[in-house]
């Protein structure tokens, strides 16, 4: 499909950014200025705003003359600030535009642990970082870097798509052979290790549901060689099986 004929959605959407993504605290995240020009690289007439709120203050002064009477004189001014409160803590709202489209998003002013700030403890530099995050969001509400917050490592255009049931099935027709009991150790200490790995979403959920399936969902710490031999092995080639094609390109 041609660009021309994509909506900006799914042209964002496809961007990989996974030289880009970095993270914080067990959080992936994608700084403001990357995410900035990425989005001009492909939309140079996109811009964002920063919404305000007005805040109004009387303020009330002793004017003494020269007889010594004294006057109340009240004076009233207002100024903006770009958050907002409910009086217990505070939120920031930020627009992203593209081709005349407005997202937006509002994000609670948070500290390091991602805990609201109170509304008497916010300082500027607290709504600034929470305006940044805040426009980064509003450009995943466009595609850019959508993925990141649904827990991928890759855009969905770049998503592995594995058939697990055709791999299931074949396994469950391999034909095993007898171990001796230092090939079982072995191949057991692997697949406790590999159970563990780190995997896509789809692939760990498939792994976690063939070895339950397969072991009958006996923990495999208490496998046994003249029991267990046969569901061993084919759990053993099912996560290979995954795992080569999680590194084959574009899951073949």
């Amino acid at each position: 499909m041609s660009e021309e004929k994509r909506n900006s959605f799914q042209i964002l959407n496809d961007i990989n950014l996974k030289n880009k993504v970095k993270e914080k605290i067990g959080l992936s995240y994608l700084s403001w200025a990357d995410a900035w020009a990425e989005l001009k690289k492909y939309y140079p007439d996109a811009f964002w705003k920063v919404y305000h709120r007005e805040i109004k203050t009387t303020e009330t002064k002793i004017i003494k003359d020269q007889d010594g009477t004294e006057t109340k004189v009240e004076s009233s001014y207002s100024n903006e600030v770009p958050y907002f409160t409910d009086g217990r803590s505070c939120f920031v709202k930020v627009g992203v535009t593209i081709e005349g489209r407005e997202e937006i998003e509002e994000l609670p002013v948070m500290n390091n642990k991602n805990n609201a700030i109170s509304a008497t403890m916010v300082t500027m530099t607290d709504v600034n970082k929470a305006i940044q995050r805040a426009f980064v969001k509003a450009c995943a509400r466009h595609g850019l870097g959508l993925y990141v917050y649904s827990g991928e490592d890759l855009p969905e255009a770049e998503r592995k798509v594995i058939d697990f049931k055709a791999i299931a099935d074949n396994c469950d027709r391999y034909q095993t052979v007898t171990l001796t009991e230092d090939a079982f150790k072995k191949m057991l200490s692997d697949v406790i290790n590999d159970v563990q790995g780190s995997y896509p979403e789809d692939a760990s959920k498939a792994i976690v549901e063939y070895v339950g399936r397969t072991s009958n969902g006996k923990r495999l710490s208490m496998f046994e060689l003249s029991a267990d031999n046969v569901a061993l092995q084919r759990i053993y080639n099912f996560i290979n099986e995954v795992k080569k094609q999680l590194a084959a390109p574009n899951g073949k």
